[in-house]
C-alpha cells in the first residue's frame, strides 16, 4: 500500500505574532504512516514581519502574492499544493503534534476525498475557552484530497470541501487536533450584527453555483445529487439571510431601548 503524502499549507496575511507558533507545529508533527510531502505558506501581501518569521523554518517553501483576500490564498494554496492530501492552516492556529500520525490511517481509504476532526478554541494568548471541545469544520480542522479540491477550485471559503463530505467521501473524527484562535484581529466579523450571516449566505450561494456549473462531472457526484446538493445549498444562503435580517433587526431594537433609558 502507497504511503499517503500530505502537504501542509498556512495560510498568512499579516498574522506576524501567530505565525511562528502555526509553522513550528507543522514542521514538527510526530512520524507516522504518512509522507510529509511539503509544508507551504501562501503569504497573501503581508506588511508586518512575517517573512521574518518565515526565514527560521528554512525548510518551509513560501509562496507570496500581492494582497488579494482569503478566497484568493486558499485557491493559491490548493493549486500549489504537492501531496495526496492537503491540510490548510489558517495562521493564526495551529495543529497538535500528532495531527497526521492520527489521522494517517484514514488518509490510505481510496474512497476517502474529505476529513473533518474536532478543535480546541483558544484566546488571543493560547488559552482555552471553557471546558471540552468543538466540532470543527474550519480551514484549520479538515483535511482534503487534492485531486477532488482542485474540481471545486476556485473557492471562496473553505465550505466548498464540505461539498466532499455531504455526498459520501467524508469522515467527521471527534478528536481535537487543532487550536482554532479567536482574537480581535480574525478576519471574519462575528461582532457585528447580521454581518457573519449575510457572509454565510454569500457563499451557500456561490458553493451551488459552482455546483450547477460542474462540467465535465467529477467521479465524485451525480448530476441529479449535485442539482439537489445545490438547491440545500441556496436554501441556506436563504436562511441565513433571514438570520441577518433578524439580528439587525433586534440590535436595532436594543439600540431604540437604550436610547429611551
Amino acid at each position: 500500500m502507497t504511503v499517503p503524502s500530505v502537504s501542509i499549507v498556512v495560510l498568512n496575511h499579516n498574522y506576524e505574532r501567530y505565525v511562528g507558533e502555526a509553522l513550528a507545529s507543522a514542521t514538527s508533527q510526530e512520524p507516522g504512516a504518512y509522507r510529509l510531502a511539503e509544508v507551504l505558506v501562501v503569504d497573501d501581501g503581508s506588511t508586518d514581519g512575517s517573512h521574518r518569521v518565515y526565514e527560521k523554518f528554512p525548510g518551509v517553501r513560501v509562496v507570496g502574492t500581492a494582497h488579494q483576500g482569503f478566497e484568493s490564498t486558499l485557491t493559491r494554496g490548493f493549486d500549489e499544493a504537492v501531496g495526496d492530501w492537503v491540510a490548510p492552516l489558517d495562521g493564526d492556529d495551529s495543529f497538535t503534534a500528532n495531527k497526521l500520525r492520527t489521522l494517517a490511517p484514514h488518509l490510505s481509504q481510496p474512497d476517502l476525498l474529505f476529513v473533518q476532526h474536532a478543535e480546541y478554541v483558544v484566546d488571543e494568548h493560547g488559552n482555552r475557552f471553557g471546558e471540552g471541545t468543538h466540532p470543527g469544520g474550519s480551514t484549520s480542522t479538515l483535511m482534503v484530497r487534492r485531486h477532488a479540491a482542485r474540481d471545486l477550485l476556485p473557492v471562496t471559503n473553505e465550505l466548498f470541501f464540505h461539498v466532499l463530505d455531504e455526498l459520501g467521501h467524508g469522515v467527521r473524527l471527534p478528536q481535537p487536533l487543532t487550536r482554532y484562535r479567536v482574537h480581535q484581529a480574525s478576519m471574519t466579523d462575528r461582532r457585528t450584527p447580521g454581518v457573519f450571516a449575510d457572509y454565510m449566505a454569500g457563499v451557500c450561494e456561490q458553493v451551488a453555483d459552482r455546483l450547477e456549473s460542474l462540467a465535465p462531472l467529477p467521479p465524485w457526484g451525480s448530476s441529479m445529487r449535485l442539482a439537489s446538493l445545490a438547491a440545500e445549498y441556496r436554501g441556506r444562503a436563504d436562511s441565513h439571510r433571514r438570520t441577518a435580517t433578524c439580528q439587525r433587526q433586534q440590535a436595532e431594537m436594543r439600540a431604540g431601548t437604550g436610547a429611551h433609558v
